[in-house]
Parts: C-alpha cells; structure tokens; sequence
C-alpha cells in the first residue's frame, strides 16, 4: 500500500529555542576601547574598536594578547559625553586573529543602566527586522 502524502517535517523546536543562543541582545556599535591584561609575568595592552555591544559583553575588533579564558581590564569610551567606563576582571570568551569577544563581570547598578542606555540609544531597525526576539523577559 502506498502512502498519500510524504511525511511532513514538523517543527518541533520549543519556542525559547529559537531565541539567539546570547543571553542579551547585542547591538552594532563602533566606539573606541582599550584593553590590558597579565600573560603570565607580561603585561599585555591593545587598542581596538567595539563591534556590538550587549548588558553582558561585547565584541572587540583587534588583535588579541590574551588567551581563551584569561580575564582582561577594558576602557570603553561609549561617546555618552561621561568618562569612558572602566571594567576589570573580564573574560575573554572567544578568540580569533582580527577580534575576539568578552562577558563582563557583575556590573554595579550604575554601570549596567549606563551600557542599557547606550544600547537602547544604538539599537537600529535593522537588528528589529531580524525576527529574533530582542530581550527575554526573566
């Protein structure tokens, strides 16, 4: 006996799956950053340039001195008219030759207000277009 119809492929992701994998939205931005960091007995410096931005971490453009894993000081300049803010202890979570991407460390209320409201200031129509969900609501 033959089958009438061929299978259909069924969706069965759950719906939070579809989100993207990073626990924040991340926003393309271009602001000047500076990053420093222990290499063993070295002190490691470079300049770079950020590519997005989100509450939790970024993108860095530039080539990086540390490796995977090692925790890093950064100087961002965000261009909101304050001084650029300052973060030790953050982590390099991903590396390549020309850019590398870092999570923050726990940030003080401050601090997060001051990246939420650059982030929202930058967020585009493009990163709306996209159909991913912007922001999870815990």
């Amino acid at each position: 006996m033959k089958p009438d119809h061929p299978v259909l492929k069924v969706n069965t992701q759950k719906a939070h799956s579809l989100l993207d994998r990073r626990y924040a939205e991340r926003v393309p931005i271009r602001h000047r950053i500076t990053y420093s960091g222990e290499e063993g007995a070295r002190i490691v410096t470079g300049e770079g340039a950020l590519k997005d931005l989100s509450k939790t971490g970024c993108k860095i453009l530039g080539a990086t001195t540390s490796s995977l894993g090692s925790h890093i000081t950064l100087l961002l300049d965000l261009e909101d008219g304050q001084a650029p803010m300052r973060l030790t202890d953050v982590l390099v979570s991903w590396t390549a030759s020309d850019s590398f991407a870092v999570r923050f460390p726990k940030l003080s209320p401050e601090e997060r207000k001051r990246l939420q409201e650059v982030i929202f200031k930058n967020i585009s129509r493009s990163s709306l277009d996209d159909q991913r969900t912007a922001f999870r609501i815990i």
